[in-house]
């Protein structure tokens, strides 16, 4: 009876780890549908990418948006990586907003 307790424990503990290492997702890649670029940003050390990479990947012809949107695309990378979400698709809407969704 006692074997069969450790034997157990031990199946529950191994199957914990490994469910805590799934959970770690170190970064996602970001491809913008306007230019169909790429980036990738990390989840564990999450820096704002430069305006200019901003710029290129959301193809964003007004420079002073820049800013807001880099902010707007960080929320979304941090959302995506909260849902373990590798790969996503962003968009900007006509309202200045960025949505996202999981890229297949």
């Amino acid at each position: 009876m006692r074997i069969a307790q450790v034997v157990a424990l031990s199946l529950v503990v191994f199957a914990s780890g490994s469910a805590l290492a799934q959970e770690a997702l170190t970064a996602i890649e970001v491809k913008a549908e306007e230019s169909q670029r790429t980036m990738t940003i990390s989840c564990v050390d999450p820096a704002q990418p430069s305006l200019k990479d901003v710029e290129q990947v959301l193809a964003v012809s007004d420079p002073a948006q820049a800013n807001g949107l880099r902010d707007k695309l960080m929320e979304a990378a941090a959302e995506a990586c909260t849902k373990q979400v590798p790969k996503i698709l962003v968009s900007r809407t006509g309202n200045g907003k960025i949505t996202w969704k999981p890229l297949q």
